[in-house]
Formats: structure tokens, C-alpha cells, sequence
């Protein structure tokens, strides 16, 4: 056999030698510069921030009518001092912004006089709640935990809509499903536009005490100019977010933000189906039904909250878009669901002090929570109505700051799931095809140095109660642990962040084999001695490592990351994982000049160079990467990378068979975008890849966005993929006399792709509060396989074709649908009988949602959830013949009115 492995200790010599290296690079002098490119430590910005005094209304609470003209704004100190961001970072304003704040027992107001020279060129959009588009902006960021990492971030636009989020670990992107209720005004005068702001302190999260210091800062947005001012500046090439505001002072005797909400709901469900058996006890093409449940908040301290859900109902969820998947790995959807979106940074392992630790695992997932069942019923001669999902039947979590904690807990429960069956004898059963199953997770985090460094710990479990025989082969319980750390040093430019992770799961010995066989890590390869199938066990623990070190602020950026998942390590239960056996390593180096020049406005480039190992040593692939990115003076932007891989040895391509060859290969990518002040932007992408045996991979899109009125945005994402792979998987048989590669073959072929994909969006937005939906994914795919043939030797790309080498053979049997392929003819080998792979599958995928907040905190959603699809063995391609079928192909249709009441004590 080929000797395609390295020695193992290599890669760590590697890694020790490039953490020295970043270390030597983290105690050179800083070169000269100007002033943007300084950067001061967390603490001596503490002591230099700006204040803002904030004023107790004793003469009576403002009237928020968009004026600025009650007697109490009148007393309050002005907060003026802006400074620019972009275009020209560091510099005065072009329009001047002023800034009142005043509180009374039960909120803070915030008053912002936003001045305009040409009032009449104010951009006001109206959009739905958290989707603002393209608009002026007014923000007010409020770090009332003033632990300089958790932002409760206010976004005001000159037309009365509202966006908010919570943001954590000093990033300044956060969770936008954060729906505090709270109140604005906006106007538009001759002078320019006010905003003024109704925030309870019920819907923050503050310390008890009698006196509160919080950090603040507040932002404007002058669209037409793309001008971005701070009230608190530092300069763009710092590090940071929450850690750079300045001070709000004078809150005095304000009640602890505690408090219970509950926002009870009713939900009443119409589905139709076309093309459905009318003799279907279970789906005669129309169902019906209603439902209710309830999310409640209570304060439980003034630092922590309490969320719960009984019967959850996420109809009003857009779906999943469509994807043909042909690997042997699961493929990765967005939560979307808001009781588990809210909150989600909460949950989120490996957050440092740049956002994130490299390479650090998904611990915890929460599409696990609620997801189709594990088996399915197929029972002959019967009707089977086999559920889709498992219900939630109830989901809490706890959340906050508390004695310099944070704290996330989770639990949540879904229900014993069966299918229903109807034999056509008239005789009903049911089978289980999900048991009841918990789930937790808890989180904690502890902030070290004004912010500047942290710990975090991360811990998931599940439970699954086993008590039938089908059940057999399901894991009966599963933890992961891990543990996470920041540390930010040199003045605030230098940081190292890092995790350690373990996992162990337990069940019947078909769970644990399962496991160890799985496309993750593939024990029962036959060319490696370093794992091996264990039949009789009944639980596996692995762990994992990732670290990232470098510089992170200023002009020039550099740094190394690196992770190891042990073989052993599986988090899928709770969490998501798609590979194991796995050791990374890269090193990065970036120069970026965020000032305008003659030519961009900004201007990036970085590089990469990475290489990674699985542990028997086996180099997999090395890889060098260079992009350019950066905005032209006009406002373009532009974006353009090349990557070329050496090449390496795959232990994923055979799917538990041998290595093979990783060929070399080289790609190109490309995007350009007008800009996007324009009524009409347009940008475009395209992308090319090709690997040494004359595989490809091409791809080209784009995405058009149009606003024709300030109440109207529409945006059009079409996209075109085409590919031609030289060695694509298909299967595999048991062979003994296939003794090259250890009594199996692997059976390859060349694959012609195809795909057209469309995202349709469009949004109408009739006021602030009242707003219209539409979003549709028409998607056709196909897939070609031609030129079946066997790997003849591991670790190499040699194969056998069938039909043309060696006195091969392959018939198709169009009857069956099937191919007979034998590699020596009338030989001693065994055939090897396999269904037709070709496919061409075409779907619809719609929703259209009308969302009316018709009081602060409660909603009316009326919902229209659409689908449509086809598939057959027939590969040709034809994009208009396809639209034409998907038209003609069975619809199903949902509509949905869901009613929700805000109550608030």
C-alpha cells in the first residue's frame, strides 16, 4: 500500500513554532502612525470616556410628539460632540446632532435634535420592525449592565420605525429577535429630523443600587452621504464595541427592573393539498385546526429573566430553503424559530474577545430541539401519517448578569411522537417513531479586567426515554462540556482566545457502533490502525481544542488559529458537527487602509496559508488563500479571491473505505455591488474552481435591490450553478475478491450538476406598526451520472471504468431502473447492482406574512405558506420546461391567523 501519511508529531511542531512566532511579533515596537492608529487599553478609556448627565424629570414627563419643545427637555444637559466614523474617520461631522436625556420612575427618554442642511433629502423608509432599510438613523446603545460587553441597542429612522437588538462579548452585531416594547416619535422639520424615545427600565437589565453608572454612546446615520457619527469615538482600527462607549451618570432610585409579561396566543390553521387520496383518513386534501399557548417573562431579580413557552406555535416562520444534498453530511439551517433566536448569544461556546474562538465547536444547536423524528413508519397496505416534527411541549430559560456572572440556563421538553396507522382492513394502530426526550443547557461567563479578559463555561445534556424496543439503536443520553477563555493584552491590540471541549454519549451497543461508523469519523476504515469499530461498546468520549492568537486591532493584522477534534468527539445530539479527526492549522496576515485615497474609499487585503491532519498523521490538505475587498470613492464595492490547495489524501471520499487522493486545485471568486444610496443597486457575483484531474465548479448570480418608494423594497437574488466532478461517490459492495482495496468497491463517476436558484423578497410597509411580507425560492436542480468506474488502488485517483477497462461490463435495465456493473466480465468478481443516481428535482417554496402590531407588545399575523415540487430519473435540464412543470405540480397550501396579547404587570 502507498505510504501517504506524515509523521504525526509534525503538525504540532508546526504549531508550537508559529505561536512562538506571534508571540516574538506581540512584543515589537509599534511602527509610527497617524492617530487613527492608536489604541487605548479598556481601563485608560474608562478614565477618559465622555459623561452624559442624565436629568429627573420633576417637571413632568415629556409628551412624545416628535417637538422637543416640553419644559423638562428644556433643563436637560445637551450631549453634543459628535465625531465621524466614515467616510473620513476622526474628522468634525458635516451636520451637527444633540442629544437629551431625562428619567422618571419608570423609563428613560431619550430626546435627539438630528440637524440637516437639506431637510428635503432626508431618507425616511418605512419598513417592518427590525428590518429597516435604507434610511437615516438615529441609535442610543445602552450598556446598563456597564460590564463594557452587553449592548441593549435603540435604532430610530426619521419615518417612526423601530429596530432594537441585544448585542454581547463587545461585538457590535447582536440578537435582532430582541423585541423590547418600547416607544418612539419621530419628525421632520425645517431644521432637520427629531427622534425621541420611551425606553422602561422594565426592558433592560441593570444592577440594584441606589445609584447607577452605565455605559452609553449614540450613533446617527446621514444615508445620502453614507456618513456615520459617535458620540463616543474611537478611532476604526480599535478593537471593540461596548468597551469603547462613554458614561451615562446621574440615574438615581430607580426600581429593579423586574416585573411578569405574558403574551398568551390562539392560532387557527387551514391546510389543502392537491393530488391527495380522498380515501386518506389522515389527509383527504383539507385539514383543520386551532391551538393556543402562551410565553411568559418574569423579572426574577433585577439582573435575571425568566422565558418560558408552553405549546409553541412558529407558523409565521419562513421556511427552510430547498437544497439537493448529495454528501454524506447534514446540512445546516438558521434558527428562525423567536423563542430560540431571542437570546440565542446567550448560548453561543467559543465567544472571545474578537467574537469568536476559531474552530470552536457548535455545542449547542437548538434546531435539535423539535426536529423530525428519528425513525419512520413504512407499513405496507395501510394509510401512515407520520409527524414531521416533535412537538415542544415546553421550553424555559434563565437569563442575565448577576455578581459579575453571566448566566444562560436552558430546558426543554419534546413529546413521545407515534405514527398513526390505518390498515385498509379498517383496523387502526399506531407505531413510535420519537420518545420523549430533554434537553438542557446551561452557560456561564465571568468578566475579568473592565471587560478586558473572560472565562466561559458551556454544558449541554439530553435524555432520551427509551421504553420501546423500536427505540433500540437511539442514543439514550448524550453531555458536552467545554470551556472557553479571552484575554486581550498590548494596549488592547493583541488577543488570544481559546477552548477546550469533551463529549460523551451512552446507549445500547447499536447506538455506540452507529456512532463510531458515521460519516463523521469513519472508524471502520481499513487502511489505519489509530481507531477501530468496537462492537460491544456502550459509550464514546472525545474532545476538542481550538485557539486563536494574533493581532486584532491597527492598520496591520495577524494571527494563527488552530483546532483538534478527537475521533471520539460527537455533539450532534444537542449539538452540530459534520467531521471529527480532525487537527487545523493556519496563519493570516492582513493590511487594511480604512481612510479615503485617491482611488477607494477602504481598501483590504488578506492572506492565509492552512493546512490540516487528521490524527494518524495523514496530511489532508494545504491551502493558500489571498482576497482584496474595499468600496471605491463612488461608492462600489468590491470583492476578489483566489485560493490554491496542493492537494492531500481524503479519508471522507470512499465513506468508510480507504484514502483517496485529494487532487490539487485552484478557485477564483468575484463580487462587485453598485451603491446601495441608489433607489436601483445591483451587485454581482461569480465564482470558478478546477482541480487537477479537470473537475470544475462555476457558479454566477447576482442580487438586485429596488426601493421604488419609501414604503416599498423589493429584492431579486437569481443564480445559476453548473459543475462537472471527475470522481463523484455513488456506492459501494462487499467484494472478497477485490483484495486491493481490502475486499470492497468503491464505485465513482463523473457528474454533471446543475442548479438555478431564485430568492424573491419583497416588502410593503403601510405604517411603522403595519407591515406586508412576500418571500419565494423557485429552485431547480439536476444531476447527471455518466462514466461509472471503482477505485483500483487507495490513495490515488486511479480507477477502473466500467464497460470500457479490462473487460468490464455495464447494462442498464430500463424496466428496473438499474445499472449491473461487473469489473472482470465473466470472472471470479462478484456484480454489483446499484438504482439509476440521475435525478432533476424543481421546487416552490412561498410565504407571504401581513403583521400588525396593533398595541405595544401584541400582534396579528396573518399567514400564507405555499409549496410545490417534482422530481423523476430524468437529468436533462431545461430551466423554462422545469418553471412550466413546477406550475403544473401538485400545491399545498397553508393558511394561518395567529392572534397574540401583550400583558404586562
Amino acid at each position: 500500500m502507498q505510504n501517504v501519511t506524515t509523521h504525526p508529531a509534525e503538525p504540532w511542531v508546526r504549531i508550537v513554532a508559529c505561536t512562538v512566532a506571534i508571540a516574538a511579533l506581540a512584543v515589537l515596537p509599534k511602527p509610527a502612525s497617524a492617530q487613527q492608529q492608536s489604541v487605548r487599553g479598556t481601563t485608560a478609556r474608562s478614565e477618559t470616556a465622555p459623561i452624559a448627565i442624565a436629568a429627573f424629570a420633576d417637571r413632568g414627563t415629556p409628551h412624545l410628539d416628535g417637538r422637543l419643545d416640553d419644559p423638562v427637555w428644556q433643563n436637560a444637559e445637551i450631549i453634543s460632540g459628535f465625531t465621524q466614523v466614515r467616510p473620513n474617520d476622526g474628522t468634525e461631522p458635516s451636520e451637527r446632532t444633540e442629544v437629551r436625556i431625562v428619567y422618571d420612575e419608570d423609563a428613560i427618554f431619550v430626546g435627539a435634535r438630528c440637524y440637516d442642511s437639506e431637510p428635503e433629502n432626508i431618507l425616511a423608509t418605512l419598513s417592518r420592525r427590525d428590518q429597516n432599510g435604507p434610511s437615516d438613523l438615529f441609535n442610543v446603545m445602552i450598556d446598563s449592565y456597564h460590564d463594557h460587553r452587553t449592548t441593549f441597542e435603540f435604532q430610530a429612522n426619521p419615518a417612526g420605525v423601530r429596530t432594537d437588538y441585544l448585542a454581547s462579548n463587545d461585538n457590535s452585531h447582536g440578537d435582532m429577535s430582541w423585541d423590547p416594547v418600547w416607544e418612539l416619535t419621530t419628525s421632520i422639520d425645517s431644521l432637520g429630523w427629531i427622534a425621541e424615545m420611551r425606553i422602561p427600565f422594565s426592558q433592560l437589565r441593570f444592577p440594584d443600587a441606589a445609584e447607577q453608572r452605565w455605559g452609553i454612546n449614540f450613533s446617527r446615520f446621514v444615508f445620502r452621504k453614507n456618513e456615520l457619527q459617535r458620540w463616543s469615538w474611537a478611532p476604526n482600527t480599535e478593537a471593540g464595541y461596548a468597551s469603547l462607549f462613554g458614561h451615562l451618570h446621574g440615574l438615581r432610585d430607580i426600581p429593579a427592573p423586574r416585573g411578569l409579561e405574558i403574551l398568551p396566543y390562539t392560532v387557527a390553521k387551514s391546510d389543502f393539498t392537491e393530488g391527495a387520496d380522498p380515501t386518506n383518513p389522515f389527509n383527504d386534501g383539507s385539514a383543520y385546526d386551532v391551538t393556543a399557548g402562551f410565553d411568559i417573562k418574569y423579572g426574577v431579580t433585577s439582573e435575571l429573566t425568566l422565558d418560558a413557552t408552553v405549546n409553541p406555535d412558529f407558523g409565521q416562520v419562513e421556511a427552510d430553503p430547498a437544497v439537493v444534498n448529495l454528501s454524506a453530511f447534514e446540512t445546516f439551517f438558521e434558527e428562525r424559530r423567536p423563542f430560540f433566536v431571542e437570546g440565542s448569544n446567550i448560548f453561543e461556546f467559543g465567544s472571545g474577545s474578537g467574537g469568536f474562538v476559531f474552530g470552536a465547536p457548535q455545542l449547542f444547536y437548538s434546531r435539535r430541539i423539535g426536529r423530525s423524528p428519528s425513525r419512520y413508519a413504512d407499513v405496507e397496505d395501510a394509510y401512515v401519517d407520520n409527524p414531521t416534527s416533535s412537538r415542544i411541549l415546553g421550553a424555559a430559560k434563565l437569563s442575565g448578569k448577576t455578581a459579575g456572572w453571566s448566566i444562560g440556563v436552558l430546558e426543554a421538553v419534546t413529546s413521545h411522537e407515534s405514527a398513526r396507522i390505518q390498515r385498509f382492513d379498517g383496523t387502526s394502530t399506531s407505531e413510535p417513531v420519537e420518545p420523549v426526550t430533554n434537553f438542557g443547557v446551561v452557560s456561564l461567563r465571568k468578566d475579568l479586567r473592565d471587560g478586558g479578559s473572560g472565562v466561559g463555561v458551556l454544558a449541554t445534556g439530553l435524555q432520551r426515554h427509551l421504553n420501546d424496543p423500536l427505540f433500540d439503536g437511539l442514543r439514550s443520553q448524550a453531555y458536552s462540556t467545554g470551556i472557553d477563555f479571552f484575554h486581550k493584552f498590548g494596549d488592547n491590540q493583541f488577543a488570544i482566545n481559546g477552548s477546550l471541549s469533551a463529549s460523551h454519549i451512552m446507549g445500547d451497543s447499536l447506538a455506540i457502533a452507529s456512532a463510531q461508523r458515521s460519516s463523521a469519523r469513519y472508524y471502520q476504515r481499513p487502511d489505519q490502525d489509530y481507531v477501530s469499530v468496537d462492537a460491544s461498546a456502550r459509550s464514546m468520549t472525545g474532545y476538542a481544542a481550538s485557539m486563536t492568537a494574533g493581532k486584532v486591532a491597527g492598520n496591520w493584522t495577524y494571527g494563527m488559529d488552530f483546532f483538534a477534534y478527537a475521533p471520539g468527539f460527537e455533539i450532534n445530539d444537542a449539538g452540530f458537527q459534520n467531521q471529527t479527526d480532525r487537527i487545523f492549522q493556519g496563519i493570516r496576515l492582513g493590511r487594511r487602509w480604512l481612510d479615503p485615497g485617491k482611488l477607494f474609499r477602504d481598501f483590504r487585503v488578506n492572506a492565509t496559508f492552512s493546512q490540516n491532519w487528521n490524527f494518524g498523521g495523514t496530511a489532508i490538505a494545504r491551502q493558500a488563500y489571498l482576497g482584496i475587498n474595499g468600496s471605491t470613492l463612488n461608492y462600489w464595492f468590491f470583492n476578489l479571491e483566489a485560493n490554491y490547495s496542493l492537494g492531500g489524501q481524503s479519508d471522507k471520499a470512499t465513506r468508510g473505505g480507504p484514502l483517496m487522493e485529494n487532487p490539487r486545485d485552484w478557485g477564483l471568486f468575484s463580487f462587485i455591488g453598485s451603491d446601495f444610496r441608489k433607489p436601483v443597486s445591483v451587485g454581482t457575483f461569480g465564482n470558478f474552481s478546477r482541480d487537477e484531474y479537470g473537475g470544475w465548479d462555476g457558479s454566477i448570480g447576482m442580487n438586485v435591490n429596488v426601493r421604488p418608494t419609501a414604503a416599498v423594497t423589493m429584492n431579486l437574488g437569481p443564480s445559476f450553478n453548473k459543475s462537472s466532478s471527475s470522481a463523484f461517490y455513488v456506492t459501494q459492495s462487499v467484494d472478497p475478491t477485490a483484495t486491493a482495496t481490502f475486499g470492497s468497491r468503491y464505485l465513482f463517476s463523473n457528474l454533471e450538476q446543475n442548479s438555478v436558484n431564485a430568492r424573491i423578497r419583497v416588502n410593503v410597509a403601510l405604517t411603522p406598526d403595519l407591515s406586508i411580507q412576500f418571500y419565494a425560492q423557485p429552485f431547480i436542480a439536476s444531476g447527471d451520472y455518466e462514466e461509472f468506474k471503482e477505485l483500483t488502488t487507495p490513495g490515488t485517483y486511479d480507477f477502473l471504468t466500467y464497460g470500457t477497462d479490462n473487460g468490464s461490463t455495464l447494462l442498464y435495465e430500463t424496466d428496473e431502473n438499474q445499472y449491473t456493473a461487473d469489473p472482470d466480465g465473466t470472472g471470479p468478481a462478484e456484480q454489483m447492482v446499484f438504482g439509476n443516481p440521475d435525478f432533476r428535482f424543481r421546487s416552490l417554496r412561498s410565504n407571504l406574512v401581513v403583521r400588525w402590531e396593533y398595541t405595544p407588545g401584541s400582534t396579528v399575523f396573518l399567514v400564507w405558506n405555499h409549496g410545490q415540487s417534482g422530481y423523476n430519473n430524468d437529468p436533462t435540464f431545461s430551466v423554462f420546461d422545469e418553471f412550466g412543470n413546477l406550475l403544473r405540480d401538485d400545491q399545498q397550501n397553508t393558511f394561518l391567523v395567529k392572534v397574540n396579547y401583550w400583558l404586562s404587570r
